[in-house]
């Protein structure tokens, strides 16, 4: 088992002056990291495969808007609740057989949904999805703890976030292909057998885990541990919660109607979605690298981390009210662009506001804060997409539209009056570290 921190090493041996040093990790931890970006990519596949083909299933199932919405929020609603449940799963069985029963029942459920004969089939078969891959965040985020030392947690992630939104990039052009040349039902069987097979390499690659001697890295946590309940009771947590249920719904309908806009609206072809789809989530990763310097740009500068966090979140708001003028633009790489930056801001939102939590509440609240900002985020989204299908239907997108590029604005206000001049102080020592 490989033993960290011997003495004698150079600072380029090490990687880091005291860190433990790359190349002592075992080459399991590594495969393991590995088989983790091939698990999120099968996730974002099973998952995005209703939108690129929502124009071919309203078709097929002879259904409208108001259906697709039903579909949609069949994932979400599920997707929120069990989110919280599996976390509770694996802090207690672990990720090894959690995480390979969860890809089991997705996947099962992925093929169910590819050999669906009604439209109401295809919604149950979409809540056993959206249940089962709530469990895939907090069971790879179990893997990387129990397979690296904490010291390299930073540079595991830098390396894992990248790759894991590599799903979100291929997703458009394979569903999109399979379908064209086999059918639709092939978008969800081809991945769904893929993720069987995946589920049998994850049973056999996560075990053994190494131990690592103690870096110093993990000081000992003498904060007692708090409820769910507790923390609905801490001010320091609704600034962000109702921020993300206010924000969330642009987020999930970006990543739901965006391709069924482009066919309906812009008369593309599902082989131009296929051809298209990809360039929002490529360009929001290459911006998110620029996000992330700033911020640590700002933290080296003095700045607080909360405070660079909402500040960053603050600037990329100004790219809200683009969101209104989509409808009104015939161009479609105008609207691809405007795709990207909703898309960049989304998703800057959504983690900045994940590592203020790291920000606010002490370590062992953390994983708690994430996961009650996301099942009411999650939550909010759903109540937003349930209705949008039908108020689409009956008004057309401008007013939806409209309404989406005030969420984030109203988001940032709501976030101003919870913490306001307390947590942008530039003086370390005006942050809230009770919580």
């Amino acid at each position: 088992m490989p033993v960290t921190g011997k003495a004698g090493k150079s600072p380029s041996e090490s990687g880091l002056a005291g860190a433990t040093a790359l190349r002592t990790i075992p080459l399991g931890a590594w495969w393991v990291l590995a088989l983790m970006t091939v698990d999120y990519a099968l996730g974002m596949i099973d998952r995005n495969a209703v939108s690129v083909l929502k124009t071919t299933l309203k078709g097929e199932f002879g259904v409208g808007d108001a259906e697709y919405s039903l579909l949609v929020t069949a994932f979400m609603v599920p997707y929120a609740i069990f989110y919280i449940i599996c976390g509770r799963i694996v802090d207690r069985w672990g990720s090894r057989g959690p995480l390979t029963v969860f890809v089991v029942i997705w996947s099962l459920a992925t093929l169910g949904a590819g050999l669906s004969r009604s439209f109401y089939e295809l919604v149950a078969w979409r809540a056993v999805l959206g249940a089962a891959e709530a469990g895939l965040l907090p069971a790879t985020i179990f893997a990387l703890v129990n397979w690296f030392p904490r010291d390299r947690l930073a540079t595991v992630y830098a390396i894992k976030n990248p790759l894991q939104t590599m799903g979100a990039i291929i997703s458009p052009p394979l569903i999109a292909g399979l379908a064209i040349a086999y059918g639709w039902r092939a978008s969800f069987v081809v991945p769904g057998v893929a993720g069987l097979l995946f589920a049998i390499l994850w049973w056999f690659a996560d075990r053994n885990p190494p131990q690592y001697r103690s870096s110093g890295a993990e000081p000992a946590n003498t904060q007692r541990k708090v409820g769910f309940v507790a923390l609905l009771k801490n001010p320091m947590l609704w600034g962000v919660l109702l921020a993300r249920v206010i924000s969330d719904p642009v987020w999930f309908f970006f990543q739901y109607w965006q391709a069924g806009y482009l066919q309906e609206r812009m008369n593309l072809s599902l082989a131009d979605v296929g051809k298209l789809l990809w360039i929002p989530p490529l360009l929001s990763v290459m911006l998110t690298f620029v996000v992330a310097a700033i911020s640590d740009r700002l933290i080296a500068r003095g700045w607080t981390p909360a405070r660079s966090r909402i500040r960053i979140m603050q600037a990329t708001t100004i790219l809200a009210p683009l969101i209104f003028v989509i409808p009104f633009v015939n161009n479609v790489w105008i609207v691809i662009g405007l795709f990207a930056t909703t898309y960049f801001m989304a998703f800057t939102w959504l983690a900045m506001s994940n590592i203020l939590m790291a920000d606010l509440f002490p370590k062992n609240q953390v994983g708690s804060a994430v996961g009650i900002i996301s099942f009411f985020g999650t939550i909010g989204a759903a109540a937003f997409n349930a209705g949008v299908g039908a108020f689409i239907e009956a008004f057309g997108y401008v007013p939806v539209f409209a309404t989406l590029a005030l969420l984030h604005p109203t988001a940032l206000v709501i976030m101003q009056h919870f913490y306001g001049k307390r947590l942008l102080a530039s003086n370390p020592s005006q942050l809230p570290n009770q919580y």
